[in-house]
């Protein structure tokens, strides 16, 4: 995140006392039209020019210090559109509204950029704190919200080195529950499909498959992840799904429910026999597991006590009773296999 711009920056270039700067910048205007403080309309604009030149952006902190607590809340997830993540912002706002707070909901889509944006938009609005799902290149505008003394808590992902608190699943146990439902029916071409991306769930997931592959005894050339770029699943899922038959592969796992859904989309146009060809297990829940006979299985992770855990850390770093630092929390998934 660049070096934020303050108003001693723009008193420097515009030669100017930093007082004046902030009467131009706070200069509200009064019930009877005029502004609270006369300022010289050339010396005004000139401030005002050296501002815009720098992309002054105001101290959405001070700002919310100044009109007192505003009960609103921001949360950032990967992609909205996805069950898990659709029922993780369900979960958060009904138990925010149930504390009086409103929440902002933003999706970064796995974007720095895109992350960045949603956060200086939701700092103009002035958030309370933050509860969020932190996307590779995310780490200067968490560090940047730390910076302005605003609570952060983070879900789903712990591989970002701040003094936060962190819920999250126990990825590689969960992973290990996927593969030994195939290893139990006696499948030994066994396989993963995985993101490209390299956060701490995904990575978890990978090391749960590998590691639990290796501890039953299949050999390293056996052992495969086939990884897809998160921008690009439906059309690489396409082109994965019929060399993956073509090999004769007994039993495939996913590291999220949109992998898996892109792989069945894929597999019954081309008139696969899911959980007969090929058996299947999904990662978090989705409506079209039940299709089958026998339905996928899948990994269900924890959303209640996620939701919960996490928004009470997150008032708690509001209320001042605890402090901002380092903790982790770690829930364990459920199989759901019928």
């Amino acid at each position: 995140m660049p070096k934020n711009v303050t108003i001693k920056d723009i008193a420097a270039k515009a030669g100017v006392s930093i007082a004046l700067v902030s009467f131009v910048m706070n200069n509200r205007i009064e019930a009877d039209g005029k502004q609270k403080y006369r300022v010289n309309a050339q010396t005004r604009q000139r401030i005002l020019e050296v501002a815009k030149a720098l992309n002054y952006q105001p101290n959405a902190a001070a700002r919310t210090l100044r009109r007192g607590r505003t009960h609103v809340l921001g949360v950032i997830l990967s992609d909205i559109s996805n069950v898990f993540y659709g029922e993780i912002a369900k979960q958060i706002e009904y138990i925010a509204f149930q504390h009086g707070y409103t929440v902002l909901f933003g999706s970064s889509d796995e974007s720095a950029q895109k992350f960045e944006r949603i956060v200086r938009s939701f700092l103009d609005r002035g958030v309370e704190g933050f509860i969020v799902v932190p996307c590779e290149g995310a780490y200067p505008t968490l560090e940047h919200i730390l910076k302005l003394d605003i609570p952060l808590v983070i879900i789903d992902r712990k591989d970002i080195a701040l003094p936060a608190p962190k819920v999250v699943l126990d990825n590689d146990e969960a992973m290990h529950h996927a593969v030994s439902l195939l290893t139990e029916k006696g499948l030994k071409k066994i396989e993963m499909v995985s993101y490209t991306m390299r956060v701490s769930s995904i990575s978890g997931r990978e090391d749960g498959f590998t590691n639990t592959m290796r501890s039953l005894g299949f050999p390293e050339d056996d052992i495969r992840i086939h990884r897809l770029p998160f921008t690009s699943i439906g059309t690489d899922t396409d082109k994965l799904m019929p060399s993956i038959m073509e090999r004769n592969v007994e039993g495939l796992v996913f590291a999220t429910n949109s992998l898996a859904i892109a792989a069945i989309k894929k597999l019954s146009s081309m008139g696969v026999k899911i959980q007969k060809d090929i058996h299947l297990v999904g990662f978090d829940n989705s409506d079209v597991y039940d299709l089958f006979d026998p339905p996928i299985p899948h990994i269900k992770q924890p959303i209640d006590q996620i939701c919960s855990k996490a928004f009470s850390l997150l008032k708690q770093l509001i209320d001042r009773e605890i402090s901002q630092e380092s903790k982790l929390i770690t829930l364990t998934g459920e199989v759901v296999y019928r």
